[in-house]
C-alpha cells in the first residue's frame, strides 16, 4: 500500500516536469550537440518627457536712489534749511539762525542752494554751500528780494524784487556783485526761470492787463510775449532741451489747466482740462510733466498723451519734484497732523516716507541731474 502511494507520487512529480518543459520556449534550448543560447535582452529605452521650469514673477527692483534732497524744516523752532541722501539718511543742517527761510534752490553743479530767507521782516536772497559752509548774503535791500533762479552754468542768478516800488526782474553774479535790473514796467514781472541754453529767462506778468508768460534775454532785451491768452497764465517751465514751456492756464481762479508753447511762441495747447492746482514740473528727459491735482498727483506722458495718478488719499502741498534720473517723485504730504516728505517711485507706485518728525519738513528740491 506504501509502495503504490509512492509511485503514485513519483509518477505526478514526471508528469508536471514534462508539462512545464513543453512550455519552454524553443529558442532557449540548445542545438543539437550544442550548449543552450543566452536569452537576448532587448534594450529598456526610457522617456523622459522635459517639463518646463516654474515661472517666477520677480518685483520690479527699485531704482537706485541717486542726489540728495534739499528741505526746510521748523523741527528746531526756525523754519530753516536741510538736506539728506535720497534715502532720507545723512541729515545735514545748512542754516542754523532764527530765520525764516524759504524757496530752496539748487546749483545746476549740486554744490550749492540758493534760498530766500527773512530777517527783522525783510525777505533776501541768499547762498549756501551743500555742507553748510559758505553762507552768502547775495541781496541787502529792505524790499522784498524772493524766486532765485540759477544760471544754467551756475555763475548768475535771477530774481524777483519790489525793491522800484512793482516786482521787477533782476540779475545778479553768485558772488553778490553785478545787480542788473531786466525789466522796468508799472505791471508786475515775477516768477523768473532762466532757460537750459542760458540766453533767456521766462517769466510771469500782467503787464498787458492780464497775466501771461513773456520773456526776455538776459541783457535786459528782446521782450517776447510767449502767450496772449484771455485766461490768466502763470508758473513757467522750460522743458530740458529748451525748446518749449509747460505752463498753467486759469479758467477758474480755484483750479487750472496745463499747457504747452513753443519756444517761439507757436503750438500753445492745453493737454490737461482743469484739476490742477500745482504747477508743472518736467521730467529730466522732457517726456513726462508731474503736477499737482486736487486728488493727488498725476504725471502725464508727452509722448502718448497717457495721464496716470500716482498718488491719491494724501493731503499733498506744494509741488512734486522730480528725481534727477526720472524715476521718483518727492512731494510733502500731512501725516499724521503734520508735514513730511516723502518720494514714490513711478513704476512700481510704491511709496517711502523720508522724515519723520513732528514738525514741518517740506517743499523738497532734487539735486539736477
Amino acid at each position: 500500500m506504501r509502495i503504490t502511494l509512492h509511485l503514485k507520487i513519483l509518477i505526478l512529480i514526471l508528469v508536471t516536469v514534462l508539462v512545464t518543459a513543453c512550455d519552454v520556449d524553443p529558442s532557449l534550448l540548445g542545438g543539437a550537440g550544442g550548449a543552450a543560447d543566452q536569452p537576448t535582452l532587448e534594450p529598456t529605452l526610457e522617456v523622459v518627457i522635459p517639463t518646463e521650469p516654474p515661472v517666477v514673477i520677480e518685483p520690479a527692483p527699485i531704482p537706485p536712489t541717486f542726489g540728495h534732497i534739499a528741505f526746510l524744516s521748523d523741527r528746531d523752532g526756525s523754519k530753516n534749511l536741510y538736506v539728506m541722501d535720497a534715502a532720507g539718511s545723512g541729515l545735514i543742517r545748512l542754516t542754523n539762525a532764527s530765520f525764516f527761510d524759504d524757496e530752496p534752490r539748487w546749483s545746476p553743479d549740486g554744490g550749492r542752494v540758493a534760498f530766500t530767507s527773512t530777517v527783522d521782516g525783510n525777505t533776501d536772497v541768499y547762498i549756501v554751500n551743500a555742507d553748510g559752509s559758505g553762507l552768502l548774503r547775495l541781496t541787502d535791500d529792505p524790499a522784498k528780494d524772493s524766486s532765485p533762479s540759477w544760471s544754467p552754468d551756475g555763475t548768475r542768478l535771477a530774481f524777483e524784487s519790489i525793491r522800484d516800488g512793482n516786482y521787477e526782474i533782476y540779475r545778479v553774479n553768485a558772488d553778490g556783485s553785478g545787480l542788473t535790473r531786466l525789466t522796468d514796467d508799472a505791471g508786475g514781472d515775477s516768477n523768473p526761470r532762466w532757460s537750459p541754453d542760458g540766453f533767456h529767462i521766462a517769466f510771469t506778468s500782467n503787464r498787458n492787463g492780464n497775466s501771461d508768460i513773456f520773456l526776455v534775454n538776459t541783457d535786459g532785451g528782446g521782450l517776447f510775449a510767449l502767450t496772449n491768452d484771455p485766461l490768466p497764465s502763470s508758473d513757467p517751465a522750460w522743458s530740458p532741451d529748451g525748446t518749449r514751456l509747460a505752463y498753467r492756464s486759469w479758467p477758474t481762479s480755484d483750479y487750472a489747466n496745463i499747457c504747452l508753447v513753443n519756444f517761439d511762441g507757436s503750438g500753445a495747447t492745453c493737454p490737461v482740462q482743469g484739476g490742477v492746482n500745482g504747477a508743472p514740473a518736467f521730467s529730466s528727459d522732457g517726456t513726462r510733466l508731474a503736477f499737482r491735482v486736487e486728488t493727488g498727483i498725476d504725471v502725464l506722458s508727452l509722448l502718448d498723451g497717457t495721464r496716470r495718478t500716482l498718488v491719491t488719499g494724501l493731503e499733498i502741498r506744494g509741488d512734486p519734484v522730480w528725481s534727477p534720473e526720472g524715476a521718483r517723485l518727492a512731494f510733502q504730504a500731512n501725516a499724521g497732523g503734520n508735514m513730511e516728505i516723502f518720494f514714490i517711485v513711478i513704476d512700481t507706485s510704491e511709496m517711502i516716507r523720508l522724515t519723520d518728525f513732528p514738525s514741518f519738513d517740506g517743499e523738497p528740491v532734487w539735486t539736477p541731474n
